[in-house]
């Protein structure tokens, strides 16, 4: 090309550029599977002042709006997270149980999806059949009921009347809900669902669905079994025990055998017979047979049970369980537990020593690595009027825990509400925290928060997403375990299990986090999914998000269609020019320098190589040739990688 014709058209296409750029940044950017802005967030509401450095602290920044705080909305309940519409970023569905207003009446209070945009801002996506404008929402979770890979919604609502029940819905696509609740047994009229939880328990890929009842049909829980096409059936065995005001639902695998346990924790008054308030742990038998095993694993408390939580707590590699008590209305107790696995089906107290002990009035309990130092947090959520209202413990990963949240935004405010729930909603590789908060009175005044986890302390992480095959699309029951060496040089394994519904009124995200500390690269990971398959890969780069597809070798999904990479590329779905065995669509073909970033460099690269053929250098469309086409391209992915 001639040097003229050559000058001429970097002058234009900078000129181009810079008016194509302004008008790019001008506005509110999407998301794409194929091209991803990265913009800063919109600066916080409030961000608390950093402590000096001989205090452990935690910091956040408040990112709450009034349709995120829930202006408008009465009694908020419980929360949950997920990405609704698979573009990649983590949405979130609010409820609220409704309030009396200044005459007396009853006023039900409609629930909220927030779609995540991801810029930092979340916008109102709630249809008609999303509100449930009955009121009386007490938790909701979400699981892919019928494996069309959208995920669908259940809400358990108190039910005095035959108006107001429960609720299946499922997800159309597009962001559209239809009721397929169908009556029973999954409406429940008359009764008082609480805390709910999916699970396959019986490993034919269909999620089923625990429901604890704290009134109604004789207090009896409800296992749901999944027969497809929205048809749930009623286990009248299963967990089914009468009179035990159940609470919460915590599935897991506590004695590693890859099949999935189950603990319930009763909330029955004080003043009750010890028989009806002591929790539960079912040990599956494989057999299509579970028996409650808390006494004798040590695990059978009394005291008054809200919310409960399965989480490695010293990287043993088995769960250890963390139960909320709150103080009974007859009595000053109710001390949280935290129970140690000891690995051989039995547990250890070891509140005391973790420095757990005191008494609070307790529903929400949660466990996630705030800090990415490797070892789970505990964060526990007050109700009424307790005061501080919520509590953050930093894991010293001794087995010991600090409170950190005192005097930051993570205590919360008052009134304080029933929940809280975790999720990296701008996939920072930081763990944020939705609050849920009071507003008891209507009109709601709006206490909900979500808070930006803001202790970027230049530790390491990574993020494992599944998609299932043979198991649930949920992957609901899978385990993902890493390996990666720490300062010290010492050999560290990690373990996380994916479950729905566990805490209390509360779903947190359903991938998979670690924090790895100083460790720049993950040695294994390896993922043991319910139908039996295992995965495993290694030297994976930190920092970074993966999504994992169900198969017999690590097959990674870029592109979020639940098939692996090789295959879309191998079938012709996907190209891949460069031959690297990533499909286009998910890399920056235009990043030429490896800069992540496409700027001048890249488009001197591309001129450079105008004009000719068989190159893949600049040849970004794969025609085997560099042409105009490419250089359109090339601009309309201009900035950041």
């Amino acid at each position: 090309m001639p040097l003229q014709l050559r000058t001429l058209i970097l002058f234009m296409l900078l000129a181009f550029v810079h008016v194509q750029a302004r008008s790019a940044f001008a506005v509110a950017p999407t998301q794409s599977n194929k091209i991803q802005i990265k913009l800063e967030l919109r600066k916080p509401i409030l961000q608390m002042p950093t402590k000096s450095l001989s205090t452990v602290v935690s910091n956040w920044e408040n990112y709450s709006t009034p349709l995120l705080s829930g202006v408008g909305h009465e009694t908020h309940r419980g929360s949950a997270w997920c990405d609704y519409d698979n573009d990649g970023l983590l949405d979130l569905y609010v409820a609220h149980f409704g309030a009396f207003d200044p005459e007396g009446e009853y006023a039900g209070s409609p629930n909220q999806l927030l779609k995540n945009t991801g810029d930092g801002v979340f916008v109102d996506a709630t249809t008609g059949t999303l509100e449930a404008n009955t009121g009386l929402s007490h938790h909701p979770a979400w699981a892919d009921i019928d494996n069309d890979h959208l995920p669908d919604l259940f809400l358990s609502q108190s039910s005095p009347t035959q108006y107001v029940h429960s609720l299946l819905l499922h997800n159309d696509g597009a962001g559209e809900f239809t009721d397929n609740t169908n009556s029973e047994p999954l409406s429940m009229v008359g009764m008082l669902p609480r805390g709910i939880g999916w699970q396959d328990v019986n490993n034919d890929g269909l999620v089923d669905l625990l429901v604890a009842v704290s009134g109604g049909d004789l207090q009896k829980n409800r296992m749901l079994i999944n027969s497809g096409d929205s048809i749930f059936a009623v286990s009248e065995t299963l967990f089914a025990d009468e009179y035990k005001e159940s609470r919460s639902i915590g599935w897991c695998d506590y004695n590693n055998d890859n099949l999935p346990d189950v603990y319930i924790a009763n909330g029955a008054e004080d003043h009750s017979e010890e028989s009806v308030r002591r929790n539960q742990l079912f040990k599956n038998l494989g057999n299509g047979q579970w028996i409650d095993v808390a006494v004798e694993a040590g695990v059978d408390d009394i005291g008054h049970g809200r919310g409960c939580f399965w989480g490695d707590i010293n990287n043993d590699g088995y769960l250890d369980l963390l139960v909320g008590n709150q103080k009974g209305s007859d009595t000053g107790g109710g001390h949280n537990k935290l129970y140690k696995n000891n690995g051989d089906g039995t547990f250890t107290d070891i509140t005391v020593s973790a420095g757990l002990y005191a008494s609070f009035r307790t529903r929400c309990v949660s466990m996630a690595d705030y800090d990415n130092d490797g070892f789970l947090d505990i964060y526990l959520v007050n109700f009424g009027g307790a005061a501080p209202p919520n509590h953050l413990f930093r894991n010293d990963g001794n087995s010991h825990f600090v409170e950190v949240g005192a005097d930051t935004l993570a205590q919360g405010a008052l009134p304080n509400g029933a929940s809280a729930s975790w999720a990296d909603f701008d996939n920072d590789g930081w763990m944020d925290l939705f609050l849920v908060g009071g507003s008891p009175e209507a009109p709601g005044l709006g206490n909900n928060m979500l808070l930006r986890n803001a202790n970027q302390n230049g530790s390491h992480w990574i993020e494992v997403e599944l998609c299932g095959v043979l198991t649930n699309v949920s992957a609901i029951g899978a385990r993902v375990s890493i390996t990666h060496f720490n300062e010290d040089g010492s050999l560290v394994s990690q373990m996380r299990e994916i479950q729905s519904g566990t805490g209390y009124n509360s779903g947190n995200m359903l991938r998979a986090h670690f924090g790895v500390g100083t460790s720049e690269v993950i040695e294994t990971v390896t993922i043991r999914w319910p139908s039996g398959i295992l995965q495993s890969t290694v030297n994976l780069e930190v920092d970074n998000i993966i999504r994992v597809v169900e198969d017999t070798v690590f097959a990674l999904d870029c592109n979020r269609n639940c098939i692996a990479d090789t295959d879309d590329i191998f079938g012709g779905t996907s190209l891949d020019a460069n031959g690297n065995n990533i499909p286009d669509e998910c890399e920056c073909l235009a990043n030429l320098d490896g800069d992540d970033d496409v700027d001048v460099a890249d488009l001197l690269i591309l001129i450079k190589n105008f004009g000719s053929t068989g190159s893949l250098l600049g040849d970004l469309d794969g025609d085997q040739d560099v042409d105009v086409a490419d250089l359109i391209a090339l601009i309309a992915v201009w900035g950041d990688c």
